[in-house]
């Protein structure tokens, strides 16, 4: 595998400039994205990304082709350990995510293609309802119904 550069932008609430993802090279400049985006808007876990070099290191430029993945960003009130996001968790679980931790405080969610993301949704918004959780969506990759 290797790193990704994916080009934050300005004023991020990140504070950070880029998010470094990991990448399976699959052709040239072209990889498939193996971390769930964190801070970065507009990919999932799965992606197929075009990528160029730029002084050596492998910088983000777009999206070849979508894998079906949703991604959501969680910003916890308490921390994970918290009875109350731990239950959440395993809720999600149940529903055919992944997690990738950015901190105690931030966790994004990757939603599986098999799964109902209506229903992911719904746990989401009641999460947030009740004040254990603000979150927001990073990339919708599931077919919508009209």
């Amino acid at each position: 595998m290797v790193k990704i550069k994916v080009p934050l932008p300005p004023n991020d609430p990140s504070r950070g400039e880029a998010e470094w993802m990991w990448a399976d090279p699959v052709g040239e400049n072209r990889f498939i994205l193996r971390n769930v985006p964190v801070f970065a808007f507009g990919l999932s876990y799965g992606d197929a990304l075009n990528a160029t070099s730029v002084d050596g290191v492998t910088v983000f430029a777009n999206v070849a082709e979508r894998n079906g993945h949703s991604t959501y960003r969680m910003y916890l009130k308490a921390d994970r350990q918290a009875p109350e996001v731990v239950a959440l968790l395993d809720r999600l679980k149940a529903l055919w995510r992944d997690i990738e931790v950015a901190t105690d405080k931030i966790i994004a969610v990757d939603v599986l293609p098999r799964a109902d993301i209506y229903t992911v949704y719904a746990a989401l918004q009641e999460a947030e309802q009740r004040g254990v959780i603000e979150f927001e969506e990073g990339y919708c990759g599931h077919s919508l119904a009209k």
